[in-house]
Formats: C-alpha cells, structure tokens, sequence
C-alpha cells in the first residue's frame, strides 16, 4: 500500500494542501476527504497519517516502526471506523467506542488518527454523537472524514472539517495502473472507458466480474422489450444486494450511452458493443434518441432510489423495467421506448 503523500497520482491539489499543512504544523483537527470513490481518498488518509506520525521523515520513510505498523494496519493509534462486515450502516456504537477511544493519548506515536471511511455510512444519530469530538478536539488527535457523496453528511459535521477535495484520475493513470496489474491492454482499453476516473469502478468491470453482469443487463433489455416481462424481472430478482445492483444499473448506462452515441450519429464507443454482439445491433437498428435518453432517464431513477433513497433493489429495478416497457408511437420501442 502506498504510504507516501508524494505518490498519489493526480490529486495535486490536494496533496499539496496537506503538505503545506504538514511543514508549517498547521494541520487541522478534522479533515473532510471529498471526491470520486476510488480516486486515492483513503490512500491519501493512509500517507496522512503516516507522515504524522513518523520519526525518520516529514513525509513518512515506509521503513521505521511507525510506518510498517501503519501500513499492515497494526498501529494502535491508527484506526479505520467502517460499517460491519455485512452492513451497510456504521451505528452510533461505533461511533461511541471511535470516541472513547481517540479522546486517549497516543499509545505509542505522535499523533492519533481516525479515519471514518465512508463517512456517509453513518447513521444520523452516529454522525451526531461525532459532534461534540469534532467540536473539542483533543490536541495531537485527528478524524479524517472518507466519502464520495459529502452532500449526505450533516451539515453540522462538514462545517466542522477542513474539506480537501480529490478530482477523477486521468485515463492514462488507470490505464497504467491496470496494465501494471496484469490486464491485457485490451481490456484495459474497456475498462478505462467504463472506469469514469475510477479505479474502484474500472476493477467492478473486470473479465470476471463483467461477463454475469453483461448477461443480466442482456436479460433486463431482452425483457423489457418483450411481450411479458418475465425475463427481465427474474433478472431483477437477482439484484436484491444494492452494490451489485449499482455496478448492474451503472452497466446498463453505458450500454444506453454507446447506443445514444449510434442513434445520434456519433463515432465515440466504449466499447461495450462487442460484448453484446447481436442484441446491440438489434438495438442500434431502432428506436430514436428521445426514446433512449427516456431510458436513461428511467435507469437514472432507479439509481437515486437505490443510491439515495435507499430502496429496496429489486423494487427498484422492476419499477424502471415497466417505465421501460411504456408504449410509444415507435414500434420496436413500443415496449421500451419513451411514454
């Protein structure tokens, strides 16, 4: 794991921010990482608190106990609060013990982080009780906020942290990163087309991972343009854990997007054509660009239920099946075209 603040790829800004900080030792008490999910928030926590708290360099050496404990997440005065194994949500007991013990006094190093990852998972009576901690902060004690969607956070809790905002990477750096982990550079070329600056993203579409979830994407179309939906709802039924639906749903997007590209004359793919072969062209050979941006609008949808609202998946995904399946004046959209 990197563990140096001048590795992180392409988040200049904010990596420069927390270096100045760390020069003048001015940094602030709560800090709020913003930005893309797999963009090096968590990494840049990671190098943070490691330049605390080694004793060789300001940056952090990657060889002194400090640093080696921290990077096998061993040190007793690093700790990452995240929702169970199995759960969506961290609860206000978590949250409790978190505070018991980052008000205590470095163990061992200089500085005591915690680094709440993704802070959005709190509950809003587990972001209260952070309050008062955020509020009193104990000199040489640090939280560090994680989250791709800060707009869910308690105001009260984001007007008491210094936000540092990361930016997507470029497509030459997931690319590089890719190839470095053994993809082929042609599924590199996919991936990075899907990854929209993301390596968590381009990793969800990796071979093994990319061919079940083509074959559910391929049963929601077939089905909704079917005379009866049966098809597409066992697909839905699939779906009943919300971050496979996501991947599912965001999948679904971008087949729209190659095919919005096709009906609109525009050259740009991402290159899922080739994985659904005749159901794409089956596609691009009907259906106006009304009708598919009235798809992506209804796939939208069901995102922010499921994202947002947090709906139940399935429920979801059934509904945005028959918005679909609603009638049109076009007959190969008749079943999934615009209302």
């Amino acid at each position: 794991m990197t563990l140096y603040l001048s590795q992180i790829r392409d988040q200049e800004t904010a990596i420069s921010t927390l270096q100045r900080a760390l020069r003048s030792d001015k940094l602030h008490h709560a800090y709020l990482f913003e930005g893309p999910p797999g963009v090096g928030k968590q990494l840049t926590a990671m190098a943070l608190s490691a330049a605390m708290n080694c004793v060789q360099s300001p940056e952090a050496c990657g060889e002194c106990s400090h640093c080696r404990k921290i990077r096998t997440g061993n040190h007793p005065d690093v700790k990452i609060l995240q929702p169970p194994e199995g759960k969506r949500n961290i609860l206000i007991e978590g949250v409790r013990q978190a505070e018991e013990w980052i008000r205590m006094r470095p163990h061992e190093g200089k500085a005591k982080v915690l680094i709440i990852s993704p802070a959005d998972a709190m509950t809003e009576s587990a972001a209260n009780a952070l309050l008062k901690t955020l509020e009193e902060p104990r000199p040489g004690n640090y939280i560090i906020l994680v989250t791709a969607a800060a707009s869910s956070l308690l105001p009260t809790v984001r007007s008491r942290c210094q936000t540092v905002r990361f930016k997507a990477l470029s497509s030459s750096t997931i690319a590089e990163l890719l190839l470095a982990s053994g993809v082929s550079e042609e599924e590199a070329a996919l991936l990075v087309s899907l990854s929209c600056g993301s390596m968590e993203t381009a990793l969800q579409y990796r071979s093994e991972e990319l061919s079940g979830r083509i074959d559910i994407v391929a049963a929601l179309i077939e089905g909704a343009s079917s005379r009866i939906p049966e098809q597409a709802l066992s697909a839905a039924a699939r779906l009943r854990d919300r971050g496979e639906a996501i991947a599912v749903l965001e999948l679904l997007l971008f087949v729209m997007e190659d095919l919005l590209n096709a009906r609109a004359g525009v050259s740009v793919s991402n290159g899922l054509s080739l994985k659904f072969g005749d159901l794409m062209t089956k596609l691009q050979r009907g259906g106006s660009v009304e009708s598919v941006a009235t798809h992506i609008a209804a796939i939208n949808r069901a995102l922010v239920s499921i994202q947002r609202n947090n709906m139940n998946p399935q429920l979801a995904i059934e509904g945005m099946v028959m918005n679909m399946r609603s009638r049109t004046k076009n007959e190969y959209w008749s079943r999934i075209g615009a209302k």
